[in-house]
């Protein structure tokens, strides 16, 4: 009984067993569709701001380039924009950011792809055809040059 500390040893099974579920959290964590379904919980979870509100719940604004250029992003607005949209509160998210909406729809939609392939079993997922981020960042850019020429109104 010489070196019994009370506790069993970590037997080669365990250490397996341990490994699958860091294996398995780790593939969980880098998902793309994790962090999709994050942000679309979140925008649901976190209350609806005003018109007015300048940041969301009181935290800072953490816009690098506005904060060193002073200058608005193409992204600016966006979250508020989705947390309002996520609340149906279409008015709001379109004043934030015209482009929250129908960023909202696209995520869900990536989501509903991603619980179709879960539900058919299939490993096959059909490809987001490439136009459709492309077009997006074209979108971005147009809403971007359009804030900046004075046409719609910048978050504040």
């Amino acid at each position: 009984m010489c070196g019994v500390t009370g506790t069993a040893p970590v037997t080669k099974p365990m250490r397996a067993q341990t490994h699958r579920s860091a294996k398995v959290l780790f593939t969980v964590l880098t998902a793309d569709w994790f962090w999709t379904l994050s942000i679309v919980i979140g925008a649901v979870v976190i209350p609806a701001p005003s018109v007015g509100a300048s940041t969301v719940l009181g935290l800072p604004k953490l816009c690098l380039f506005r904060n060193i250029t002073g200058i608005a992003c193409p992204g600016c607005g966006m979250t508020r924009s989705l947390i309002a949209t996520a609340h149906l509160h279409f008015e709001d998210a379109i004043l934030f950011h015209p482009l929250g909406p129908p960023v909202l729809i696209l995520l869900l939609s990536y989501i509903l792809m991603h619980v179709m392939k879960l539900s058919l079993r299939t490993g096959h997922l059909q490809q987001i055809p490439k136009v459709i981020p492309i077009a997006l960042t074209l979108c971005f850019a147009i809403v971007w040059v359009v804030r900046l020429l004075g046409f719609l109104p910048t978050p504040s």
